[in-house]
C-alpha cells in the first residue's frame, strides 16, 4: 500500500492542471469542499446536487460509480484497472481512497489522478 500511494502521489496532479471543464468543476464544487473527516458521508450528498446541477454535461441515462479503497490491496488495484479499461467506461477519476467512474457515451476517454 506505500508504493501505491508513492507512486500515486508522484502522478497525481491539482485542479490547475485540469484540462476537462467537467471534471475542473467537479473538483471545486464537490472534492475542494469536502471535509478531510467525514468525506464519506459528504460524497453522495454533494455529487449528486453537483450533477443534477449539470444537465447539459450529465444527462440522465448517464451513470457514476463510487469505488472505495480501490489501492488497499492489489486485487483491488485490479479491479479498479479493469474498470478504467472497460470499453463502456469514459471518464475515471482516482483520488486514492476513492474513484469516480462516468459512463458518458459522449465523452472520450479520460483518467484522471487528483489530489485529494
Amino acid at each position: 500500500m506505500f508504493l501505491s500511494y508513492i507512486k500515486y502521489r508522484f502522478s497525481s496532479q491539482g485542479k490547475f492542471r485540469l484540462h476537462s471543464p467537467f471534471v475542473y468543476d467537479l473538483y471545486e464544487e464537490v472534492l475542494d469542499k469536502m471535509t478531510r473527516e467525514n468525506w464519506r458521508e459528504e460524497l453522495n450528498d454533494k455529487l449528486n446536487f453537483f450533477l443534477m446541477n449539470k444537465k447539459d454535461v450529465f444527462h440522465k441515462n448517464d451513470v457514476v460509480i463510487i469505488k472505495y479503497d480501490m489501492h488497499r490491496s492489489k486485487e483491488n488495484e485490479r479491479e479498479w484497472n479493469e474498470m478504467i479499461n472497460d470499453d463502456s467506461t469514459d471518464l475515471s477519476i482516482d483520488c486514492y481512497r476513492f474513484g469516480l467512474l462516468f459512463k458518458m457515451e459522449r465523452k472520450e476517454k479520460q483518467h484522471f489522478i487528483l489530489k485529494f
